[in-house]
Parts: C-alpha cells; sequence; structure tokens
C-alpha cells in the first residue's frame, strides 16, 4: 500500500508484511549483550578500531549500490534521474567518506593525541575561537572547491586550549564504556548510521539502533555493511514496523556539480569508491563524469 503525500512532512503508510517492533524483553536482552561489552569497548586500542573501520568501509562498500537503488525505490523516484543520483550522494558516499575520515583521524590521535585542524586557528575580535576544518585534503579542494568549513568553540575555550577539547574520550587514563541509543534519523539514509559511528568512534560507546519507520528496509544493508560491529557485540539493531512512503525527496543544498546533473548517478559511484581507497589516478575519470554532463 501506498499514501499520497505533499510538500513538508511525508505521511507515514503501514505496508503488508511489516515487521514487528522488538519485545521488551528483546530489547531488555540487547541491552544486557551490549553492557557486557562497553568496557572491553571503550579499552579497544587505536590499531584495532582502525582495523574495524576498514574492515567496514570494504564492506559498506559493496552494498552501496544496493543501497542507493533500494532508497531510490522507496521513494519513488525514478531510474536514472539527477534525483536518483542524489540517492547515491545522500547515503553511500556520506557514509563511506565518514568511515574514512574516522581512520584518518584515529591515525591522527595515535600520533598527536587529537585530531590535526587542517587549517588556520584564529581569534575573533570578541575572543572566540575557530578553526577551519574544511578542505582536509588536496581532494576536498579540487572535488569542493569554494567551499570552507569552519568550527566556532564555545566563547570559554582558548586557542591554548583547543587541543584538550578533542579527542576526548582517548584521553581518558581509565575508560568506562557506556551504552547508547541511536534513534535513526528519517529520509536522509546516512543520518543515522553516522549518527552511530560517532557514538562509536568518537565517544567509545556501544549502540543500540533503532531504526526509524522511513527507511527501516534499509536495515539488512546496513547490517551487512556494519557486519564487524555485529561481530564485536558492539552494535544491535531494534527492530520496528517497517512503513514504506512513495515521494521523491531532495537534498538540498548540493555539491555544486550535481544538481539536474545527467551523470549524478555514475558520478556519485566513482565519489563512493574513491571515498572506499582514494588514488589520484580516480581523478580523471571523477571530473569528466562531472565535465560531460
Amino acid at each position: 500500500m501506498t499514501v499520497a503525500t505533499t510538500s513538508g512532512i511525508p505521511q507515514h503508510a503501514e505496508i503488508d508484511g511489516a515487521i514487528p517492533p522488538s519485545s521488551r524483553e528483546t530489547i531488555d536482552q540487547a541491552i544486557a549483550e551490549l553492557r557486557s561489552k562497553k568496557d572491553e569497548w571503550a579499552e579497544l586500542p587505536i590499531a584495532d578500531r582502525r582495523a574495524i573501520l576498514r574492515e567496514m568501509l570494504r564492506d559498506f562498500s559493496k552494498v552501496g549500490t544496493a543501497w542507493a537503488e533500494a532508497v531510490r525505490d522507496a521513494e519513488g523516484i525514478p531510474a536514472g534521474t539527477a534525483t536518483a543520483g542524489e540517492e547515491y550522494l545522500a547515503g553511500p558516499y556520506f557514509i563511506a567518506r565518514n568511515l574514512r575520515l574516522l581512520d584518518d583521524a584515529l591515525g591522527d590521535v595515535s600520533i598527536y593525541g587529537q585530531p590535526k585542524i587542517p587549517g588556520p586557528v584564529r581569534t575573533r575580535p570578541d575572543g572566540q575561537v575557530t578553526a577551519q576544518v574544511f578542505p582536509q585534503s588536496i581532494y576536498d579542494r579540487v572535488f569542493f572547491g569554494g567551499i570552507v568549513g569552519e568550527v566556532w568553540m564555545q566563547k570559554d575555550v582558548t586557542a591554548e586550549e583547543l587541543a584538550s577539547t578533542q579527542a576526548v574520550a582517548y584521553k581518558a587514563a581509565e575508560p568506562h564504556g557506556e551504552v547508547s541509543l541511536v534513534l535513526g534519523a528519517g529520509n536522509v539514509s546516512s543520518i543515522g548510521p553516522m549518527d552511530a559511528l560517532y557514538k562509536l568512534f568518537v565517544e567509545n560507546k556501544v549502540v543500540l539502533y533503532k531504526m526509524h519507520p522511513l527507511n527501516a528496509y534499509l536495515g539488512p544493508l546496513l547490517a551487512d555493511g556494519f557486519q564487524a560491529l555485529v561481530d564485536w557485540g558492539v552494535l544491535m539493531f531494534s527492530k520496528v514496523e517497517k512503513t514504506v512512503v512513495r515521494s521523491p525527496f531532495r537534498i538540498a543544498p548540493s555539491p555544486l556539480w550535481f544538481p539536474s546533473h545527467r551523470t549524478t548517478l555514475p558520478l556519485s559511484e566513482k565519489l563512493t569508491r574513491f571515498e572506499a581507497g582514494p588514488s589520484p589516478f580516480q581523478i580523471p575519470g571523477i571530473l569528466w563524469e562531472a565535465l560531460r554532463g
């Protein structure tokens, strides 16, 4: 069954064969298992965490196309359109990039104690400290030319204290684990998984993940892509009622090349493969897809 929607918040529609919600007993058991793993996870060496991230990047790269196609089908987006390509960008690409950047950041933590800030750190006239965090690499400058990202610190943080606010969980003398509940976000399919990654690799907490009804159909693909965390017993999923909405969505703002672009899908696929293993030899193909549209 489908439901017609108008602009704004989409309606939820039940469909035949909906997955029943997890019972209280099942959720309690999952939390108990997560609690048994929380301290081991908090104490896990950085080298092991990076190995897990690299395994996840390989695994998730294998489900990227199926993920984007599942979202396209669920949202009723015509195949081969620019909007269909944007779903690849809004989901698999962002998640793959997040995995790679977490790996890079942990490499910095192992050497310097915190991630390196790629741009200048400045103090504004009012005393507020800002740090330029994007672009992070020459590749970012090529693919996202002209885009700059800054973090503005809370006003009580000085430039000298900035490093002490980074990688806080990795500086604890005696790390203690915690269990975190992540409520998966809605129609942008990458948000919930990236929230879970933040809890697991920035705050070092184990996660019980509740799929949002709008994208519960992605659960099996997410489990396959994040299988390394499932195997470690530090990520568990709570089943929800499965719902489907038939309505196209657009991400906004889109990167400069992508809006109404006839090569959005192959370009998004190439960018995602690039995040899984950056190489200068991939740049000509990416630029060709961008320019020929």
